[in-house]
């Protein structure tokens, strides 16, 4: 009986166990029926949201930049497709590890290893880092192989900027380099292209946002691990705009080939005696490790690096520039990648500064080609005539001190127009002084000195066209007389660019319009010569007028011929068949001591490179129908007439006979 009772009490409490047990069952499959209505059906959608952002990768995509081309159509500044290896920091757990595990499949160096942990150290880890571009197909292929296992790495499609005529052009073309923080404070987009260049010098930087496009937009999906699975480009990328430049790559590798050889006779590099004189001459060492195979011989049978200066070819009726040179030049092609510190230093540290562009940042004093705008200001003035003839006896004293003419024993008596032929400095110290600073200032500013160009080139120079108001504001004293003779050869405060000059010389060669210069133009290559005449005809309309009287320019025009053509003009061995129009100048840069002269140091060979006078000389040819203004500069080059003259007197023949132009 008892025993009964128990298994009774025990079968309640089984049942009530049971059903305890069956309802805390119900329950939790009610819950969970529940959880899985609400996540498969409730909020579905938000889940499904989150998996495709799971499962694709939403990117920038770069647009291939615009190509600079010269006016024929020749490339200076393209691009060349590369791969890309790349990481994304936010999937690989030991960036460390990874890199040095990367570094053995392809070439991967410690310094770039810490560029690489430092640049993921400094943005947000979803973003992706540029491991190493312009894959080689060796390394392309052992990355692929291990990709399955590579978690965070991806190959991209880039593009690469190459200058196929290298320095050539670098300093009309400029260069890109990668960007730096700078660029992303100013534009947040670029952090998400790795890859992006950006102009810094040139057109490249002048014409960037043309250049550069418009990014597009692509979706890539992923899989678990991170990996690209497959692309879908959401919108297309918009390729940048082509810039055409007025420049011809023709011309400029001849005026620049013809600048840097000078008057001197090239040695092969490969000769004893170079790499002798390699060891023991910086400044030629310096020279030769930028690559450059020319070295030069001089009269004194000792070996030099080219000649550094600075060329210049301008339309006169368009303004549009056709030679742009400077020397010594630079690889732009250097910059595309990250440039690597010797590269930098050898460029930063060479003595003759390769990366100035002398064409629009160098200064120098005119010299006596500013000659032409005292003679004009004196004649606008009617402070002397046509006819005006001053005695020359080799010196001018002035307030107690002798102004010398280039000239020892003097030019004897010299009128207007001989006074240019034989640049006589005497007659401009006179008639600089009749005329006053302020009314040669008015004149140079006319004729296109003393300010910056429209060609929006930064780094260009206004340079220093003095006046009586510009000495008291700059440096707080008032101007002196003495300060106006020496300005009267264009030396002293004067300050010019070789563009300047260029423009001076067009300006008036053409005699009635101020133009402007140009570089880049609105339309594709000229198809014929057709063309090209109603271009220069159209445009040459726009220009304001030169507000110089014709008579005072046809009389420059006669007098800057005489140099040419004259029996005593400074250039008279230097002229063309086409008959050509100019004006020499030798600027001093530093004065001859007493110990030299007693040394008998006078000569500019005998001085050191950096203590020689400055080469100058300006020209517009032909003369009878003038088609093209120059400026030569040849950086401590001597004389004008023996150094910069026969260099401009090639250059301009080349142009002429280039277009079909002869006697």
């Amino acid at each position: 009986m008892k025993k009964r009772k128990e298994q009774k009490e025990l079968s309640t409490i089984m049942t009530r166990r049971m059903l305890m047990l069956g309802a805390g069952q119900g329950v939790l499959g009610a819950l969970l029926v529940g959880r899985l209505y609400q996540l498969q059906i409730a909020q579905s959608e938000g889940y499904r949201r989150l998996s495709d952002n799971n499962q694709f990768d939403r990117r920038l995509v770069l647009a291939p930049r615009g190509r600079i081309l010269d006016r024929k159509g020749r490339l200076l500044a393209g691009n060349s497709e590369v791969f890309e290896l790349r990481m994304l920091p936010s999937r690989i757990s030991n960036h460390q590890a990874w890199l040095k595990r990367v570094s053995r499949l392809i070439t991967l160096k410690p310094e770039n290893i810490e560029t690489i942990l430092e640049k993921i150290a400094e943005q947000p880890k979803f973003l992706e880092v540029t491991v190493k571009s312009n894959l080689t197909q060796r390394e392309l292929s052992r990355l692929a192989v291990l990709s399955p296992v590579l978690e965070g790495a991806s190959f991209q499609k880039s593009y690469k900027r190459i200058y196929p005529q290298g320095w050539m052009t670098a300093h009309v073309t400029g260069y890109v380099s990668p960007v730096n923080k700078r660029d992303i404070d100013g534009e947040p987009d670029l952090r998400y292209l790795p890859e992006t260049r950006i102009g810094r010098t040139g057109i490249e930087h002048n014409m960037e946002p043309d250049l550069r496009g418009l990014f597009g937009f692509e979706r890539v999906e992923v899989n678990a691990r991170g990996k690209p699975v497959r692309v879908l480009r959401d919108q297309q990328a918009n390729p940048g705009e082509d810039a055409y430049l007025s420049l011809d790559a023709k011309a400029q590798f001849f005026a620049t080939d013809r600048l840097r050889r000078g008057r001197w006779q090239a040695v092969p590099v490969q000769m004893p005696e170079v790499q002798e004189a390699l060891l023991k001459n910086k400044e030629l060492r310096a020279h030769v490790s930028m690559g450059d195979d020319l070295v030069l011989k001089d009269e004194k049978g000792r070996l030099i690096p080219p000649e550094s200066g600075s060329v210049v070819v301008m339309d006169i009726e368009t303004g549009e520039i056709k030679v742009m040179v400077s020397t010594p030049s630079f690889d732009p092609n250097l910059f595309s990648n990250r440039l690597s510190v010797r590269d930098w230093q050898r460029m930063n540290e060479h003595p003759r500064t390769p990366l100035l562009n002398r064409a629009i940042s160098g200064l120098y004093p005119p010299g006596s080609t500013f000659k032409m705008v005292v003679l004009a200001a004196a004649l606008e003035a009617g402070v002397i005539s046509q006819k005006t003839r001053i005695d020359c006896s080799g010196a001018f004293e002035f307030g107690g001190q002798n102004f010398h003419c280039w000239l020892e024993r003097g030019h004897g008596l010299v009128n207007a127009e001989q006074s240019i032929e034989r640049s006589c400095d005497v007659y401009f110290y006179q008639i600089a002084l009749k005329t006053g600073i302020n009314r040669i200032h008015d004149m140079a500013r006319r004729l296109g000195l003393g300010d910056v160009s429209a060609l929006g080139l930064i780094s260009e120079k206004e340079g220093i066209i003095p006046n009586r108001d510009w000495k008291l504001e700059k440096r707080g004293v008032v101007w002196t007389p003495g300060e106006t003779v020496v300005a009267g050869i264009g030396q002293g405060f004067v300050l010019t660019t070789p563009l300047q000059l260029a423009l001076m010389t067009a300006r008036i060669a053409n005699g009635r319009s101020a133009i402007t210069p140009s570089l880049v133009t609105q339309q594709s290559p000229e198809r014929s010569p057709e063309r090209r005449t109603e271009k220069r005809t159209e445009k040459s309309a726009v220009f304001p007028p030169l507000d110089v009287s014709p008579d005072i320019i046809r009389f420059l025009h006669k007098s800057m011929r005489k140099v040419m053509a004259g029996g005593l003009g400074t250039a008279r061995k230097h002229d063309i068949e086409q008959g050509m129009a100019g004006k020499t100048g030798t600027v001093q840069v530093k004065r001859i001591t007493k110990e030299q002269r007693e040394k008998g140091i006078i000569d500019n060979i005998d001085r050191p490179w950096k203590e020689r006078d400055h080469a100058l000389f300006v020209a517009f040819a032909p003369y009878e129908k003038p088609r093209y203004a120059i400026s030569v500069i040849v950086e401590h080059g001597g004389s004008g007439s023996s150094a910069a003259a026969p260099i401009a007197r090639d250059i301009m023949d080349f142009m002429l006979k280039s277009d079909g132009i002869s006697a």
